[in-house]
């Protein structure tokens, strides 16, 4: 009986090396997940956040710029000319941004959020192709 308890444990002691090292294995991938999306997410709410601060004072300063070019307007126009050229050019740079908004707009986020969630080659993997080529200098041919 006692030969029997040996040869199983002899058995499951490779099968429970190899289930430990599947779950070491597994635990550091959802590691790196964890860690691969918190970069991800850092970079996209970085991004979100500076878009919306430069907004904020871009919009300010177009207002300081709008009220700038009323005053000059209205030594030579009258109020309501000065105003409705101000609200004119508005509407064109509407028209403009609305016309033009795939490639002003959307091709801009939408190259920026796949750079950051469709990451590029690391670099061990260009590393490991410079370390071939290296090795066999009459592969560089190809």
């Amino acid at each position: 009986m006692n030969l029997f308890n040996n040869s199983s444990s002899e058995r499951e002691n490779p099968y429970s090396r190899i289930s430990s090292e599947v779950k070491r294995l597994f635990s550091l991938e959802v590691e790196n997940l964890q860690l691969m999306l918190t970069e991800k997410l850092t970079l996209l709410f970085g991004r979100i956040a500076l878009v919306a601060v430069c907004f904020v004072v871009g919009a300010t300063a177009l207002v300081f710029l709008s009220m700038s070019v009323a005053d000059f307007l209205l030594r030579g126009l009258a109020p309501c000319w000065t105003y409705l050229i101000i609200a004119a050019f508005y509407i064109l740079i509407i028209i403009i941004a609305a016309s033009f908004r795939r490639r002003l707009i959307i091709d801009p986020i939408a190259r920026f959020i796949s750079r950051v969630i469709l990451a590029p080659p690391s670099d061990e993997k260009t590393d490991a192709v410079v370390t071939v080529n290296t090795i066999n200098p009459e592969n560089e041919e190809e």
